[in-house]
């Protein structure tokens, strides 16, 4: 495997084109338009927001599998918080749509600490998660 997974193409405008050579994914990526850009497609911030939380899922499926736990269906919204020096925190909430016990939920928490991407995120931007748990 090549040390680079990706290449990033800006085309003008502050807007990059990313493709990715496995599955021959391409997406495209804007700058918001309040600060000039387009505003047409996902910001880079949103894009690492999304990331931490595929993670997180990830980590939640393979730690499932393990113990015999059903993940289908949990959704997690990420966004991000702004200041005048950057993103300041990433936001998360996690909804578990089937009856947990306290192991499980242990073992989902767990998971989603364990996320090797957020774990790679600076620890000055803060990493706020809530939960939702059904009945």
């Amino acid at each position: 495997m090549s040390k680079y997974t990706s290449t990033t193409v800006h085309e003008g405008s502050m807007r990059c084109r990313n493709e990715f050579p496995q599955g021959h994914t391409i997406f495209t990526t804007d700058v918001a338009a309040a600060l000039g850009g387009k505003g047409e497609y996902p910001s880079p911030a949103q894009l690492l927001a999304a990331a931490v939380a595929s993670c997180m899922s990830s980590m939640m499926a393979f730690l499932g599998a393990r113990r015999g736990i059903d993940t289908t269906g949990i959704r997690i919204d990420a966004g991000y918080e702004e200041g005048k020096n950057g993103i300041t925190a990433l936001v998360f909430h996690i909804c578990v749509p089937h009856a947990t016990t306290p192991e499980t939920r242990s073992v989902l928490e767990a998971a989603v600490k364990g996320c090797p991407v957020g774990a790679a995120i600076a620890p000055t931007v803060e990493k706020k998660i809530s939960w939702t748990w059904a009945e």
